[in-house]
């Protein structure tokens, strides 16, 4: 009897969100079954169950979050239908694939992190995972040789002949897409680092995760991706500075702390500066040799606005934005939505990202730490990180800091509405 009763205590739509989190550190081709026209790893799997277990439960417990939900079955049954119009059906399947297991992810995690402790517990997973992808990042940098996928490819080939070293790649399909990756891990997990708090042992592991992020992140030689971070952090600095908070002296101390840092570098060994200075300027220079005009950002990026004008309602279908640009991606997350989905699903997607700014700097007051305004300054700079990379609709980060941003914004809201019903009462009760 205590043992079905424990059982029965289990949430079993919790423990498979954690899971789900979890295996998008994995990525897809660590773990994974291919059949040909079909990939199974263990984040779509997941998919599979999240999307199963989400349909057989019904309330939200916020409009936001049911709204959110209602506009993604819409986006879910779009990629679905326009299949039928898409330029190659195969590979159409392939990315509404992809787009039902990110959808799914985002579902779990608003219904289920609903809590500041489970949102504690989703970042402590996203540390762990960090240590585990940039740990196969540095052995790629050290080693200067591929761990998982051992073909470099013509491009790369180039690109460490101009720079003097092979840029990561880990589990992802190139290093802009890790720099990607890092972007966002290096934001969140600084957004945490600033109010101490318990166990110790996750806040210097959060320390550890945070910085190797950051080295890697400058090895991966994206200029969209650190122009991201850097301004991410100038954001985060205005907004806590100008916000009432109760961490203004944890930012002090720490920004004292790095000074104290670099100071002492500079006098025990100046040559980690001058290293670190050299990596940026690589990043600087590493496109300054263009191997085709066809191949710059401009003449993709107005092709592909030209194509997404003539599709402008719902799009040409799921990965097709490859074919006008013959077989190379739009390199800008918000030109393939367009072009794929259309201007609706690009509109509501804008949407949320908006509406969590507005909530994130509300209701700031409400929380004792720093990730509502590093969750703001990681939106405001997003549309910066998604020119990297080829493609981020494949990545499950993406997907997952999405899903926090919605929920997160989400707590604030319910939790703030409760301070405010709670003072409510109180002022009624000394009325009386």
């Amino acid at each position: 009897m205590i043992r079905n009763s424990k059982a029965a205590t289990w949430d079993w739509g919790l423990i498979i969100t954690y899971f789900s989190i979890a295996t998008v550190f994995l990525g897809s081709p660590l773990v994974r079954l291919d059949v040909g026209f079909f990939q199974l790893y263990p984040l779509r799997l997941f998919g599979f169950i999240g999307f199963f277990l989400i349909l057989s439960r019904v309330g939200w417990g916020d409009p936001f979050l049911e709204l959110y939900y209602k506009f993604s079955v819409f986006f879910l049954l779009l990629g679905l239908v326009s299949v039928i119009w898409a330029p190659d059906t195969n590979l159409a399947i392939k990315e509404f694939g992809v787009l039902q297991t990110g959808i799914t992810l985002t579902w779990l995690v608003v219904r289920y992190i609903n809590t500041e402790g489970r949102v504690n517990t989703a970042l402590n997973i996203w540390i762990v995972g960090a240590l585990f992808i940039n740990g196969i990042g540095l052995y790629e940098i050290f080693t200067q040789k591929y761990l998982i996928s051992v073909e470099v490819g013509g491009k790369n080939e180039r690109l460490a002949e101009r720079l003097g070293s092979l840029a990561p790649k880990a589990i992802f399909y190139n290093q802009n897409n890790f720099a990607f990756f890092d972007s966002l891990t290096a934001l969140v997990l600084f957004g945490r680092l600033i109010k101490q708090y318990r166990p110790l042992k996750w806040y210097v592991l959060n320390w550890l995760s945070f910085v190797i992020s950051l080295y890697v992140l400058i090895c991966c030689y994206s200029r969209a991706a650190i122009a991201s971070v850097g301004l991410g952090f100038a954001l985060f600095f205005i907004f806590s500075l100008f916000s009432h908070n109760h961490y203004k002296k944890n930012l002090v101390k720490i920004f004292a702390g790095l000074l104290v840092l670099i100071i002492c570098l500079l006098i025990i060994n100046p040559s980690i500066i001058d290293a670190i200075v050299t990596k940026f300027n690589l990043v600087v220079q590493k496109n300054e040799t263009a191997s085709s005009s066809n191949d710059t950002r401009l003449d993709l990026y107005t092709t592909s606005i030209d194509y997404a004008l003539d599709h402008l309602g719902f799009g040409m279908g799921p990965n097709s934005s490859v074919f006008p640009l013959d077989g190379l991606p739009p390199h800008n997350f918000f030109l393939q939505i367009l072009m794929e989905y259309g201007i609706v699903i690009l509109i509501g997607i804008l949407y949320f990202l908006i509406v969590a700014v507005k909530k994130l700097g509300l209701y700031q007051n409400v929380i004792g730490n720093a990730l509502p305004a590093m969750f703001k300054a990681s939106i405001i700079v997003f549309p910066i990180m998604a020119v990297g990379p080829s493609t981020i609709i494949v990545e499950g980060s993406f997907w997952l800091w999405y899903a926090l941003v919605i929920a997160y914004s989400s707590i604030m809201h319910r939790k703030s509405q409760m301070l405010f019903q709670a003072a409510k009462q109180k002022e009624l009760t000394v009325t009386r």
